[in-house]
């Protein structure tokens, strides 16, 4: 039975999630039955951003890189869920805190993000995902600083930029990456985009470099994406460690990240 898109069970499927397998800022997931899994969104999390985060999944379902393939959406009676299937694997951040191997987490993750950038969409057609222009656009006009002199140069700066028509993750950093037997796979559909590679390296530099760590954020927030990484020098490394894995520089995405700064 389908509802505005999303599914909803019938009398005899799956109706009770499994074991808890992550737990993340918007969303927890749990297993579905023995080979599937499913993202439960938290009640907070916007039912529109549940649903284009399960179309953004479908339009990249068939694309030539290592990512969950995703089976359905559902309403259950716990909140709105997307359904994957299952993989076995381990978390970048639970490999990194095992093995200290900042360098060799980075290059894996950059090898994952040129496989995603080698995609690319006829920007007449792009279908539910929009592009990094939006996305960038959006957040500095919705951030707190909207009304600065360098926010609205920043914008008119963007309008300025070539709009490209690479596939972007655009939320790709260690805890949203598994380590499988068949090499890194891309999790969370949720900020996709059509957009230069420069741009999706700025966004992964920012969330490794900038995002705060355990203990510097604000008091009862939570911070997944460094969980494992030491200190500021460790997330230094690991982002110049990734820099050197993607053949890119500061000076190349200083654009980007100023813009992407100037969203938060």
């Amino acid at each position: 039975m389908d509802f505005h898109g999303i599914r909803i069970q019938g009398k005899d499927e799956i109706t009770t999630p499994g074991k808890k397998l992550s737990a993340g800022r918007h969303a927890n997931v749990f297993e579905w039955g023995e080979d599937r899994v499913i993202k439960l969104f938290k009640a907070s999390y916007p039912t529109d951003l549940v649903t284009a985060e399960y179309y953004n999944a479908l339009a990249v379902k068939n694309l030539p890189f290592k990512k969950p393939i995703v089976c359905e959406l559902k309403k259950t009676e716990f909140g709105y869920g997307i359904v994957f299937e299952k993989l076995a694997g381990e978390n970048m951040m639970d490999y990194i805190e095992r093995t200290g191997d900042l360098k060799g987490a980075a290059i894996m993750m950059a090898q994952l993000q040129k496989d995603i950038n080698r995609c690319t969409f006829d920007l007449e057609n792009t279908g539910a995902i929009e592009s990094a222009h939006q996305q960038l656009r959006r957040n500095m006009v919705n951030s707190g600083k909207a009304d600065t002199e360098a926010t609205k140069e920043m914008i008119r700066f963007l309008g300025t930029m070539k709009e490209g028509n690479a596939l972007c993750h655009g939320n790709l950093h260690p805890d949203n990456v598994l380590i499988t037997d068949e090499g890194a796979v891309a999790m969370s559909a949720s900020n996709y985009c059509i957009g230069m590679q420069l741009f999706d390296v700025a966004k992964t530099f920012f969330l490794i470099a900038y995002t705060p760590l355990p203990g510097e954020e604000k008091e009862g927030s939570t911070c997944p994406v460094c969980r494992g990484i030491a200190g500021t020098e460790e997330r230094k490394a690991f982002g110049r460690h990734y820099l050197d894995a993607m053949g890119k520089s500061a000076t190349e995405i200083g654009g980007y990240l100023s813009m992407i700064i100037a969203g938060m």
